[in-house]
Formats: structure tokens, C-alpha cells, sequence
């Protein structure tokens, strides 16, 4: 039972890090809209000392309270989920690559920045950006949206702004926030709960 409420608390005070951190960004300088935050470090931790649902219970969890302390980013709170599809892709990628290959921990990281920036690339593609310009889909908006309009001097259509703008950024902030994890799990591993 102690167990049990140790828990509960450490998820609630790791949620709340969790939604802090989403407000602490910095800007992405290619595309200033695009911000980098630590957020998503708090969730690895959260399932390398709990598992996949105690760390999707924090990234929804900082995601609710980001939206409900700053409010909707973007229409249809498209920040906020953005950033959850975001932690649930570290916390996939982190499965595969430590729990799943058992790869060392530079192996680790390289294979979880890969499947975050290949599936936040997909979901930018199909859904994240067109939301964001107030559409639907791709459809709505794969004739318009260019390099120029994120202000990039480069000619090309839907799906090169798509891997010019987030690919990059996405490989920059993978690098950023596994680094900081392991740097971090290293610190606080003898804090990691017994398992039964």
C-alpha cells in the first residue's frame, strides 16, 4: 500500500515537472514557431523507473495541465497533443531500442531519435501541420503550404517543407532531450523503486 502511494505521488509531482518544463521553451532558430522544452525527459525517467503506462499516464497527465494553465496551443489543443504523440514516441523508441534490442545506451538514443523524428514527420505530414493551418488533412493543404511559407528561401512542395521543417528540428530535440535523460537517469538511478 505504501508502495502503491509512493507512486501515485511521484506520478502527480513528475506530471506537474512534466507541464513546468512544456512552459520553459526555447526557440527552434530555423522555424521560430517550433520550441524546444525538456518535458519529454520526465517521461523517460517515469518509464525507466515504471513502465510504458505510468510514463503514458505523465504525458497525458502534462499535456491536461499545460492546456489547462496555458490553454490551447494551436487550434484543437493540437500543442498539446502534439507533444503527448511526442513522448509516447521517446518512451516507443526507448522500448524498441533498450528493452527490445538491449542496445547500449549511444544505440539507445541514436534508434530513439530516429523512430520520434520518423513518426513526428508522418503525423506533421498527415494531420499536426494541416490542424495547425486550420484544415483537416494533408489534402486540404498539400498545394499551398511551401518552404516560403515558414519563411525558407527554398523552392519545393508539401512534402519537402514537411522534411525541411521537422526533420531537422526533430533530430535536434532528440538529441537534446535523450541526452539530458541519460545524463539525468544516471544522477537518480539508485532512486529507481524495486521491482517484485
Amino acid at each position: 500500500m505504501a508502495n502503491d502511494t509512493k507512486k501515485i505521488v511521484t506520478l502527480g509531482i513528475m506530471s506537474a515537472l512534466g507541464a513546468i518544463l512544456m512552459i520553459i521553451e526555447i526557440p527552434y532558430p530555423l522555424v521560430p514557431f517550433l520550441m524546444i522544452d525538456l518535458s519529454d525527459v520526465v517521461v523517460l525517467v517515469i518509464f525507466a523507473f515504471y513502465g510504458w503506462k505510468e510514463a503514458a499516464t505523465v504525458g497525458l497527465l502534462k499535456a491536461i495541465i499545460h492546456a489547462l494553465t496555458k490553454g490551447a496551443v494551436g487550434p484543437m489543443f493540437i500543442g498539446q497533443i502534439t507533444a503527448f504523440i511526442a513522448s509516447m514516441s521517446y518512451v516507443l523508441g526507448m522500448y524498441i531500442s533498450a528493452n527490445k534490442l538491449n542496445l547500449n545506451r549511444l544505440l539507445s538514443a541514436v534508434v530513439s531519435v530516429l523512430v520520434v523524428t520518423i513518426i513526428l514527420t508522418v503525423a506533421n505530414y498527415l494531420f499536426i501541420t494541416p490542424i495547425w493551418f486550420g484544415e483537416t488533412t494533408y489534402l486540404d493543404i498539400k498545394d499551398w503550404v511551401t518552404p516560403a511559407t515558414f519563411e525558407l528561401d527554398v523552392k519545393g512542395g508539401y512534402l519537402l517543407t514537411i522534411l525541411i521543417v521537422y526533420v531537422p528540428f526533430n533530430l535536434l530535440k532528440g538529441t537534446i532531450i535523450t541526452s539530458v535523460f541519460y545524463m539525468v537517469y544516471r544522477s537518480i538511478s539508485f532512486l529507481k523503486p524495486e521491482t517484485k
